[in-house]
């Protein structure tokens, strides 16, 4: 009975926060096929580029405190308590935010060049303190489980988008209006924000705190900067050595990967909170290996359809100008996919309170992307690019797992993780080359008989338990919960 509840608290978390976190990653794919279609495709990249820069800031001004400061209000007691956590947190993010500031503005010759224009970059670097605002609301509203100013949040920064996008498509404005209009947004949403998060302050600076912040924080900040910079560096390498054209497919290639990816984030926002909160418990392992089988069941049968309907999903949120980039997305989605589960496989480390532990996987990662980026680019141009990402995930979940397993515990049914990664490796080449074969409706109706297969396979992995649990899985028990 405790292991069903727990299941469904979990699903609840996963329906509420992982739906309103995903709505950013929802607002960039339902934005996309109107930027796409009303941009070059040169220009399309650009774009894409710049808000790549734009989050690279963002991390590097957090540098781990989003992961600090949760860890750190899950262990306290009082109302109090987690205030004082809050303030001396925003206490360093204040601090940090005038440090990068100042970076840009004394490196502002150089940056120049990656920012285009000199107005694209006042721009930006106007936007840094008040994106970083909401982030760090929206991060205390998740948190303390504030689930009311969470969705106030996340519904504002969804429409932000949406509505920044209809104005340039119809008043027919270029990419420096577009961030004209996002500045004047988040302005307005740093406001509400403000208001909102208010009453969780509590000015009291705790120096000990702060520095078990900072000690907590900063193997996470070089985490987080290593997995922001990794993907511009993939972007730098094709605009450098191919060209903007090619950035602007690889750019479209990525977005659609964000159909897993809004998935994934809003897995993950339910996932950390609550295998921090239930690994003492003692049906956790069973649970937790029941998710990972569903998340990794679920994520690769979606990539089967969309590996299958490639081509009319390019068509229809991009258009035709963007079709070569079908090819591009089978590694992209594989080597993501292989990182959402790596957000399950290293959660030992954070367990043990060994954060820096993850230091030893992103080194890897960052050494192999490196590597990887400058042999598969060579050899095999774009796709050799897109491929350095599978290479890259695959070694640092490997090095996660391992630190993971000695520093906390073995508890993973890891075998069937890994047949069914390969499976998908294999149906997922086979369609690839269906494409150049078979006609669209030939290729489409392969790929369904394909996702419905690998569900029947997966199913068969699955235990006598775990089928119980899938069996009494209802809405309204998870309501219940």
């Amino acid at each position: 009975m405790k292991k069903n509840q727990n299941f469904f608290l979990f699903l609840k978390d996963l329906i509420f926060y992982g739906f309103m976190t995903g709505l950013n990653k929802l607002s960039v794919l339902i934005t996309f096929p109107f930027l796409a279609r009303y941009f070059s495709v040169e220009d399309y990249g650009r774009l894409d580029f710049l808000l790549s820069l734009i989050s690279l800031i963002i991390v590097f001004t957090t540098f781990g405190q989003d992961s600090a400061v949760g860890r750190y209000i899950q262990e306290q007691k009082t109302k109090d308590k987690q205030k004082i956590v809050v303030t001396n947190s925003f206490l360093i993010h204040i601090i940090f935010l005038v440090i990068v500031l100042i970076l840009l503005i004394y490196l502002r010759d150089y940056l120049e060049n990656f920012f285009y224009t000199n107005e694209l970059f006042l721009i930006i670097t106007l936007q840094i303190p008040f994106i970083l605002f909401i982030s760090f609301s929206e991060n205390i509203f998740r948190w303390t489980f504030s689930k009311t100013k969470f969705l106030i949040i996340s519904i504002l920064n969804f429409f932000l988008i949406v509505v920044c996008t209809y104005l340039v498509v119809t008043t027919n404005k270029n990419i420096i209006t577009f961030f004209n209009f996002l500045l004047y947004g988040q302005f307005f949403i740093t406001i509400i924000s403000f208001f909102l998060l208010i009453n969780f302050f509590y000015f009291k600076i705790d120096k000990i705190l702060i520095k078990k912040l900072l000690k907590y924080a900063i193997p996470c900040g070089i985490v987080c900067v290593i997995s922001i910079f990794v993907p511009i560096l993939e972007r730098f390498f094709v605009k450098e050595f191919i060209g903007d054209y090619e950035l602007g497919l690889f750019a479209v290639a990525i977005k659609i990967s964000l159909c897993i990816g809004v998935l994934a984030q809003a897995f993950q926002s339910a996932w950390g909170p609550f295998a921090l909160k239930k690994y003492q418990e003692k049906d956790s392992e069973k649970i937790f290996n029941l998710i990972l089988f569903l998340f990794a069941t679920t994520i690769s049968f979606l990539i089967i359809l969309i590996i299958g309907f490639s081509k009319n999903i390019v068509s229809f949120l991009s258009s035709e100008k963007y079709i070569a980039c079908i090819f591009l997305i089978l590694p992209i989605c594989y080597g993501y996919s292989l990182q959402f589960l790596g957000w399950m496989l290293e959660i030992g480390i954070y367990i043990s309170k060994k954060p820096e532990l993850i230091l030893f996987g992103f080194t890897a990662y960052i050494i192999t992307s490196i590597i990887s980026l400058h042999i598969l680019c060579k050899y095999f141009g774009i796709l050799g690019i897109a491929s350095s990402i599978a290479v890259s995930f695959f070694i640092k979940i490997v090095i996660d797992l391992i630190l993971a397993e000695k520093y906390w515990k073995a508890i993973w049914k890891i075998k069937r993780i890994i047949f069914l990664k390969l499976l998908l490796l294999i149906l997922s080449i086979f369609l690839i080359k269906l494409h150049q074969i078979f006609a669209i409706k030939e290729v489409i109706l392969l790929s369904l008989i394909f996702s419905v297969s690998f569900l029947f396979i997966s199913y068969l992995f699955s235990t006598r338990d775990e089928r119980n649990i899938m069996k009494n899985i209802s809405f309204k028990k998870i309501i219940k919960y």
